[in-house]
């Protein structure tokens, strides 16, 4: 079987909490009118809504065999996300994080690495890889393993065999930031990265600057998620801003690494910028309203027509 997307990188549980607006004092025990267990990770979330508009991914990662592992196994599987890339760990757990959301939406998180610190070059079967017309990396800094050097080859080996390439940042706890890419980014088609994370990964501050300075290094479309904002996209020859639709946010976990599935699912139909990015809007608008990133697209109609929706 061949793929239109291959997933690199990170899946995680998502404990989910709401509302958490302060802890109860140590030792006693507090009371939340909701807990949620949800699939995650930049990686996971795009391969499912890729999937669920209509597209064939598959995921290549890394999990632990325990309960956290079967239960995104199961979910992946259930979404029709091709699961042969994936390893499981008999000494490692699997990534997990607990989400705190207060009721103002704010999150936080407490995150376990698991097997996403030890996920390496090593571990990607490269026969697989290119059963894809793309592979999708997500993301630096979750997953250490492929940050850096290893990341530039793999995306080397897919460009000379023919794959397009592309990565979402993710926020980097430790600050390193920009070495995590660089050596990516020669071999990278396009790059996706919230406005947060990209004024650090760069040290630009307004999305045009951004935009420019991923672009000087050879990708061809650089997308900036601005949240509430929108979208703001560039390539050598159109910089245009889309703006976000106007919807009542349940959940803001993972709209970024859903959006970035839209937008790959246009862009390997051969639509022109634009309309991958009026996509990626849609998905995002869809996601915010639902509990859990990859929960957001019901089908593909759904999203296509709140992309076509004037604003």
């Amino acid at each position: 079987m061949s793929f239109d997307l291959v997933s690199l990188g990170l899946v995680c549980a998502d404990v989910m909490v709401k509302p958490v607006d302060s802890l109860p004092d140590r030792g006693t025990l507090g009371l939340v009118p909701q807990l949620e267990m949800h699939l995650g990770g930049l990686a996971a979330v795009t391969a499912i809504a890729f999937r669920r508009l209509g597209g064939k991914s598959a995921f290549v990662g890394s999990i632990g065999n325990d309960g956290f592992g079967d239960y995104l196994y199961q979910h992946l599987a259930k979404n029709g996300v091709n699961l042969d890339g994936v390893k499981r760990s008999e000494t490692e757990g699997t990534p997990a994080t607990v989400v705190l959301l207060s009721g103002e939406g704010e999150r936080t998180f407490l995150h376990h690495a698991g097997t996403a610190k030890t996920f390496s070059e090593d571990d990607v079967d490269f026969a697989f890889l290119w059963r894809g017309k793309m592979v999708h990396w997500g993301g630096p800094a979750v997953t250490p393993g492929l940050d850096g050097e290893p990341i530039g080859r793999i995306f080397k080996r897919a460009k000379e065999a023919g794959l397009k390439t592309s990565f979402d940042t993710c926020y980097d706890g430790s600050g390193v930031w920009f070495p995590r890419i660089e050596h990516a980014l020669p071999y990278t088609d396009i790059v996706m990265s919230s406005l947060e994370e990209a004024r650090q990964y760069t040290g630009k501050e307004d999305p045009d600057a951004i935009a420019d300075f991923y672009l000087s290094f050879g990708p061809q479309i650089a997308l900036i998620k601005l949240g509430s904002e929108g979208m703001f996209v560039k390539d050598a020859n159109q910089t245009f801003k889309i703006p976000a639709h106007r919807v009542t946010p349940v959940d803001t976990t993972g709209a970024g690494d859903a959006s970035c599935g839209g937008f790959l699912f246009g862009y390997l139909q051969g639509w022109d910028m634009e309309r991958c990015a009026k996509l990626a809007n849609a998905v995002g608008a869809l996601t915010v309203q639902a509990m859990g990133g990859s929960n957001g697209i019901a089908n593909p109609e759904q999203a296509f027509a709140l992309m076509d929706k004037a604003e």
